[in-house]
């Protein structure tokens, strides 16, 4: 989630205090650490046309802990329940008392946010909404809850942890309930629940990538003869650590839709872990509505157009590369949250452009 802007008589600019990064990305850790760590075939398509025995079937009685349950399994449902109960809950109210509670708060109101951003933090929301219900399908499947009932609560878990922000935003006077949110939130998650209940598998993954080359070195000088710099309102707006700018450089980052070809193509020769994945980016983005900043008293503005880019490029489904040890297979899935470095090619305003490797 970021800072909305703030009006000035002729600039739009962020309020001074740095823009946190978006909290639900600490939630989606818990979710993987909870649900995951016991269960690393939900990362392997364990199921229908991708079934493969299990390797761990050898191994004795105590480690069978670590397998999905065949069946629902009550003990388990509770221990999954209780303790993501308890980390919801931890990481809400952390998350009150360390950010909301620091700004007034008022009665619920709602804010249009679409036309912010070129829309790349609600590609953001359904890739992050996406991801929600992936991990918690983890924790589900491993309770022994059936296909159906599994993928609608991890349809559920992710609209209550992605609504959770959205309630915390609408009670605050600085931000406000966003309905736009909420139907980026509904899109991520539908198109894992779509994909649960008509095919009984994830033939479309959603993905991220980030080139983290950071801003061009530009001095960028007002009419006043004053001087600033994009690497000022780059870090200004995205931060400087590596896991911050990776998460909100919208002008690094770029959403993936990757299609697994085997799975619409099964009687072809293709390999079963190949991908071909559709991107959507933005450029020279360094405000919501507007290149447009403070520092030091005077206004600055970055001239270039900004402008949305779109990205056709080979990938690959991870998780869908044969291994018999566990924790490979961890890797693997956990691996299918990124798109993978290859050529691709760029349309935009610009034109048709190639690139030889693209992060």
């Amino acid at each position: 989630m970021l800072l909305p802007l703030e009006k000035t008589t002729e600039f739009w600019t962020l309020p001074t205090r740095e823009i946190h990064v978006n909290f639900s990305f600490f939630l989606l850790a818990t979710l993987l650490f909870t649900f995951c760590s016991p269960s690393a075939t939900i990362f392997s398509q364990t199921n229908g046309a991708w079934l493969n025995p299990d390797p761990l079937d050898s191994l004795a009685d105590h480690q069978h802990f670590l397998r999905p349950a065949q069946a629902f399994n009550n003990r388990r449902f509770w221990i999954s329940a209780a303790t993501g109960a308890t980390l919801y809950g931890a990481a809400t109210y952390g998350l009150y008392k360390t950010w909301y509670s620091e700004f007034e708060r008022g009665p619920f109101q709602t804010i249009d946010d679409w036309p912010e951003w070129l829309q790349m933090d609600k590609a953001g929301h359904a890739f992050t909404a996406y991801q929600y219900a992936r991990f918690a399908r983890a924790g589900a499947n491993w309770t022994g809850l059936n296909r159906k009932k599994a993928a609608w609560t991890a349809f559920g878990t992710s609209m209550l942890l992605q609504g959770t922000l959205e309630m915390l935003d609408a009670y605050s006077v600085r931000w406000g309930f966003s309905w736009s949110d909420i139907a980026a939130n509904t899109i991520g998650a539908s198109l894992h629940l779509g994909q649960e209940l008509t095919w009984g598998e994830q033939r479309l993954l959603l993905k991220v990538s980030n080139t983290l080359q950071g801003p061009p070195d530009q001095v960028i000088t007002n009419n006043n003869g004053a001087q600033s710099s994009l690497a000022y309102v780059s870090d200004l707006r995205f931060g400087t650590g590596v896991v911050e700018r990776y998460l909100k450089d919208y002008n690094e980052q770029t959403i993936w839709l990757s299609a697994n070809l085997k799975a619409f193509l099964p009687k072809t020769n293709l390999p079963d872990w190949l991908n071909v994945a559709a991107g959507y980016g933005a450029e020279n983005v360094y405000g919501a509505l507007g290149n447009n900043w403070v520092e030091n008293g005077q206004n600055f503005l970055y001239a270039p157009t900004r402008y949305r880019q779109y990205f056709l490029s080979p990938d690959i489904y991870f998780s869908r590369i044969p291994t018999k040890k566990r924790w490979v297979r961890l890797l693997l899935g956990t691996l299918d949250f990124f798109k993978l470095p290859a050529p691709a090619l760029e349309f935009s305003r610009e034109g048709l452009r190639g690139h030889w490797l693209m992060w």
